[in-house]
């Protein structure tokens, strides 16, 4: 079943590879729209879960609006990985049509003391890491897939700049603390739920959501730079603009509850800028404190 899985993917891959960004993208919106209509599948479901709980100020009409078009968005995500991964990484990279707030990353990084850059589930983070990589030693905090061979394949495809990858184990966190303390950047996705043990709950979006305490500890003992970064993907084809920001909430160093807090504001905010291109379909809420009904 795994090889099936493998064969799968890849020939999933490769065809997307061989067409332009605009037609990947169209499929990737076709595949969008039969997620919408079929209201009993895991992503429609998760991400009406999601966007009601998020956005329930909104009608009832605009947020299904929201729902089509994120849906759209995160069928085009898939599609673009044929380009991210096995693309040229100089026409991977010819994709990106404007890079601003660059001089924010160039700060951060003169201060000598490391780089963290948060870049959420938004656009496309396979060209974020592209982009990045060729500028910077980044090493990227991921958790490893169930099936090595496309575990092989991610490191291979993201390494392929001099970026570094680190498991989102014990070793990978003694990876990133040394890459801090010798003035790299690592970049870290987040709003992926941690492992039981490793995080505590913060709100997001007024909801209580299970978060990582690793990238709060991180640049509380290096004292690094914390920033946002993102890959929005444009329209028609066009290509993907890069966006480099300081935190709108910065991370106080002293405690842990109000930088968790602080965090989920700051990825808040970017997700507002963007909200159709957030990935609703993933369960950020799979956790729930007690006392707190479950969402899914």
């Amino acid at each position: 079943m795994r090889f099936v899985k493998v064969l799968i993917g890849l020939l999933f891959l490769f065809v997307m590879a061989i067409l332009p960004l605009r037609v990947s993208q169209w499929l990737g919106r076709f595949l969008g729209k039969c997620l919408f209509k079929a209201s009993n599948s895991r992503a429609h479901q998760v991400s009406k879960a999601n966007i009601d709980s998020c956005y329930h100020h909104l009608s009832a009409s605009e947020r299904e609006t929201l729902l089509a078009s994120s849906l759209q968005h995160t069928g085009m995500s898939y599609a673009e990985m044929g380009m991210s991964w096995l693309w040229p990484t100089s026409m991977s990279l010819a994709t990106v049509v404007s890079v601003t707030g660059e001089d924010v990353l160039q700060r951060a990084f003169a201060r000598g003391k490391g780089v963290i850059i948060i870049a959420p589930h938004i656009g496309n983070w396979e060209v974020l890491n592209l982009y990045a990589s060729q500028h910077y030693a980044i090493t990227v905090l991921y958790k490893p897939p169930k099936l090595k061979f496309f575990d092989w394949l991610i490191n291979k495809m993201r390494k392929r700049l001099g970026g570094d990858m680190a498991p989102a184990n014990a070793q990978g966190v003694r990876k990133l603390l040394k890459k801090l303390k010798a003035n790299n950047v690592i970049a870290i996705l987040p709003d992926q739920e941690p492992a039981v043990g490793s995080g505590q709950f913060s709100n997001f979006f007024g909801r209580p959501a299970y978060t990582m305490t690793l990238l709060s500890q991180l640049a509380a003992k290096t004292k690094c730079q914390v920033i946002s970064g993102v890959a929005v993907r444009q329209t028609e084809g066009r290509g993907f603009a890069i966006e480099f920001r300081e935190l709108d909430f910065p991370l106080p160093a002293g405690d842990l509850n109000e930088s968790l807090n602080c965090l989920n504001q700051s990825i808040e905010a970017i997700v507002q800028r963007s909200p159709e291109q957030y990935q609703w379909e993933y369960k950020r809420y799979k956790r729930s404190p007690e006392g707190v009904a479950k969402l899914y």
